[in-house]
């Protein structure tokens, strides 16, 4: 990998984290439970580990892997 192109795929990653979670693709009561949590962005949501997610109230065991799935398609993860 050239070194621009490493440069290019890491400001890209960086301006994904900075996006708000609509670009995950959640549905709307998904949405709602992670903006009542004060998770607003893409980063905001990786920061958490799952477990955590899972506690947050009115988040049941789909939403957490419609989360889950849609984070890792774009190639990131939870925390652990």
């Amino acid at each position: 990998m050239h070194e621009g192109q490493a440069i290019a795929e890491r400001q890209s990653a960086e301006s994904l984290m900075d996006a708000d979670i609509d670009v995950l693709n959640l549905s709307l009561r998904t949405r709602n439970v992670l903006r009542l949590n004060q998770l607003h962005t893409v980063g905001d949501v990786t920061r958490v580990p799952a477990r955590k997610l899972f506690v947050l109230s009115r988040l049941g065991r789909n939403s957490l892997r419609e989360i889950v799935e849609s984070v890792n398609r774009r190639g990131l993860r939870l925390a652990d």
